[in-house]
């Protein structure tokens, strides 16, 4: 899985950073239906997304988001996995944050994943691979050890 986007929050409710890559064009607004919860978040920036750049999304009352409107993503356990990365604080911006990945095609974590780093030249990613697997989470490690930390990324921007 190459991650085209990480879209990052801080739930009102939360202590950890929640992150969430996307395989596709950066959403307008998600719903983040995790453990019965159904927290609305919107993007705080306008325009398309940028290589590698965090996008920071901050959460809204259901009051506050119009009731026509449905949320462009909506992250529910049975298309996303919960996740935990090796070297987080270099690439998200924080040492205990909470990722969810979308599952492939077979309904399964994905084995390695690219995370974008960001870049006006040079497009590059960080990549992962899956190390376990329990029924809550995922653990995803850094590819190949002689390259120790991921650097070069940017820290991640978190909504308060």
């Amino acid at each position: 899985m190459t991650a085209t986007a990480v879209l990052m929050m801080l739930p009102r409710r939360a202590r950890t950073p929640v992150a969430i890559l996307a395989d596709g064009a950066v959403p307008s607004s998600l719903r983040l239906d995790v453990f019965g919860g159904r927290d609305v978040f919107v993007r705080m920036r306008r325009g398309p997304g940028a290589h590698g750049l965090s996008e920071p999304y901050r959460e809204v009352s259901r009051d506050d988001y119009p009731a026509g409107s449905e949320p462009a993503l909506v992250v529910i356990s049975d298309r996303y996995v919960q996740a935990r990365f090796a070297c987080s604080a270099s690439v998200f911006g924080a040492t205990d944050v909470v990722v969810f990945v979308p599952l492939d095609g077979d309904g399964e974590a994905p084995a390695h994943v690219a995370i974008p780093i960001p870049s006006l030249d040079r497009p590059s990613w960080h990549e992962f691979e899956l190390v376990s697997r329990t029924r809550m989470e995922c653990r995803y490690r850094v590819v190949r050890e002689r390259d120790g930390v991921p650097t070069g990324g940017s820290r991640a921007l978190s909504a308060l």
